[in-house]
Order: C-alpha cells, then structure tokens, then sequence
C-alpha cells in the first residue's frame, strides 16, 4: 500500500530530527561557539510534531489554505447566493440568469424560500422546478440585473483537480480534490427504521429506532401496518418486500391501525440510522460528520474529497481557473462529496425554467410559466 505524498513529508522531517540528535556529540566537539545543538534539536522536534498532530482537513482545508483561494473564487462569489428557509440557510445555490434564476439543491426547500446575495440583499423566491433525476432546484427570484456564474461546458472536472465550493463571501467555504470521474450514483435502499413483532405474522410495530422515518412521522410500537401507498400488507414478509422497492428520499403514504382505529401517516424513507441491524458502515461513514439526506441516485456526478456540510451544498464548485465545474449535491461520507456536472447540468436549465419540472404541489388548475427568452438561450447554448 503506497503512502500519502503528505506522509513522505513528514517521516523525512522526523528522519531530520532523528539524524540532528546523533550528530549532537560532532557538532559540540567541533563548533563549541554556535548555538546549542540540544536546543536546535529540540526546536526542530517541537516543529515537526506540531505539524505532525494538525488534522489533515486543517492542512487541506484550514483558513490559510481557504483564503489561498479567495481569488479564485472572487468573480463566482458575486453569484451565488444563500438559499434560506425561515431565516436559516439550508443550501447554497448559484445565479444562472440575470433575471433571478438560481440553480440549487432541491431536497431542503421545505417552506417558503428567500436568497441572499454577497452584497447583503435578499430576495423572496418561488420554486419553479424541480429534477428528481439530479435532485436541482430552480428557484425565481423578482430581481434585475444580476451576476451570473462563467460556466465550464466543454468536459468534466479532471481527476486530481482542485476544486473550491463558493459561497457568498470572500473566501470559499471549503476546498478539496476531485477523486472519481463522473458517474451515475446508485440508489441507496430506504429504511423505515422499525422491528416487527416477530410472535405474530401480521407486521405490528415492536421497536421504533430514535431518529428513523418511522420515529418522525409518529409511528408507533403495537402499530399495525395494513397498506403502502395502497397496496395492502398482510404479513410481515409482505412489509419486508414491498419496502425493499423504495429508495432512501422516497416519499410514502401508509396506514396503521392503532387501539382500533385507522391513521394515515406519510415517512421519507431515509438510509440505515444508528443501532440498526448491520449499521456499523454507515455508523463509520457518519463518524464526526453530517451527511445530506438525499446523497444517492444521480444521473450522473463526480465525487471529490472536500468536506461540506449539507446546507453548504446546491451552490457552485469552480477550478482554479475560477469557471463553474459543477454543483455540489450533496454530502455522501467522511470525505465525499458529489458534484453534478456543469456541462450535465446547463442541458436541465430549460425544463427547469420552462414549468415543464414543476414541483408536484402546484396546483394542476395553475397555468405553467411560459418559456423565458432566457431559458430558450440556455437550450441553445447547451446544444452548441
């Protein structure tokens, strides 16, 4: 197994400390006037443990690194916005239009939606589409004359690039490395969070796990299961089958029976949570992180190593060039995070745009949007 270029570094520096230690004898015979060799020693061993025991992400990601990059990220700070629900910011997202179109994350735009912009100003917005397939966003802001970002159409972000996630400030959130090629990103299997009863055939409820779906859509133990989004449940294996053909982010409606009576609930099914059967992957892939809800089954992304936290993801992540590679997506481990393509991304612009993704809580009486002369430049543009 090789070792990180990074290790090299430091094993030759101890290896320095090491080879000035038995010199001491030499030098103190042969130059009694220069400084102490004991203290020469001791200041080099000091230097090289101090950089020794320095997280790696402080190294790759500390504020010196960060600020390295501040004019890289200069003219793509100007537009990207925070994207805010309640006052609190829940992604970044990224101005693609001088008219207040702004491409984000679509799964934390739960309520009404506003954006600030680096100058300070901010701006209700309107969500007018949503691609399931990429898990974006077009949000609509009423607002005029606006920055948009340079975007890279011609090839993916390269392997070994560095890469910067923007925000609306001065320096860059975060910086990382691309580590894989662009890629379609499987489905994780989506888990309820429960243990049935395994005395009784029926599937009633015997463990809600603290965390889960079911714990928060107010399922509870001795609940009986009768139907998933209409299709009836009789036994436990019957639960078992129908929930293996749902994917983590997936949205269903159920039944229960309770003191005998009839509920409805609605879960999000979401990944493995902690203290579940076989869970200890996901316990490690958690391990001292934050990881997005929705951070599987893309189309296509490539994955770098820069650590983000999920409100920091939908905005846009440029190369040193300062062009828009991407747009982070999402959160998905200790040291992954995942990024739709630029190039991928400009050919969703129009149907986002258009009304043709509009999200499914519209009302069907409600006249989609005509096309905007912008989102017919961004077709044409992503066909050349």
């Amino acid at each position: 197994m090789s070792m990180p270029a990074s290790n090299y570094k430091w094993c030759w520096q101890l290896l320095a400390v090491i080879a000035t230690l038995f010199a001491m004898p030499v030098a103190m015979a042969q130059e009694p006037n220069t400084p102490d060799p004991l203290d020469q020693a001791r200041d080099a061993f000091r230097n090289a443990m101090q950089r020794v025991m320095i997280p790696t992400s402080s190294l790759s990601d500390g504020p010196q690194v960060r600020s390295a990059f501040r004019d890289t990220v200069d003219e793509a700070a100007e537009a990207t916005v925070s994207v805010r629900v309640g006052g609190k910011q829940v992604a970044l997202g990224g101005i693609v239009g001088t008219d207040g179109w702004v491409i984000t994350k679509a799964d934390e735009l739960k309520g009404p939606v506003s954006c600030k912009l680096k100058d300070g100003r901010e701006f209700d917005a309107r969500v007018v589409g949503i691609d399931k397939a990429y898990d974006m966003a077009m949000l609509k802001m009423e607002a005029k004359e606006l920055p948009v970002l340079s975007l890279k159409r011609d090839d993916d972000a390269a392997v070994g690039e560095w890469v910067a996630t923007v925000a609306p400030a001065r320096d860059p959130v975060a910086v990382g490395i691309v580590a894989v090629d662009t890629r379609k990103i499987r489905p994780q299997r989506g888990w309820l969070g429960i243990q049935l009863d395994m005395n009784v055939n029926e599937p009633r409820v015997a463990l809600v796990y603290e965390g889960s779906a079911a714990e928060t859509c107010g399922l509870q133990v001795n609940d009986v299961i009768v139907e998933i989004n209409e299709e009836k449940v009789k036994t436990r294996e019957g639960l078992f089958r129908l929930l293996g053909k749902y994917t983590a982010g997936d949205v269903i409606g159920f039944e229960v029976e309770r003191d005998g009576e009839r509920l409805t609930l609605q879960a999000v099914l979401t990944p493995q949570v902690a203290g579940m059967p076989n869970d200890r992957s996901e316990m490690q892939n958690n391990l001292g992180s934050e990881l997005s809800k929705r951070r599987f089954g893309f189309d296509a992304a490539f994955q770098h190593d820069t650590v983000l936290r999920p409100n920091d993801c939908g905005g846009p992540l440029v190369d040193l060039e300062g062009r828009v590679v991407g747009f982070n997506i999402a959160r998905s481990g200790r040291t992954e995070s995942y990024a739709i393509p630029a190039n991928v991304a400009i050919t969703r612009f129009y149907d986002l745009m258009s009304g043709n993704l509009a999200p499914a809580e519209v009302p069907e009486d409600q006249p989609k949007p005509e096309p905007q002369p912008e989102a017919q430049e961004v077709r044409q543009e992503a066909a050349e």
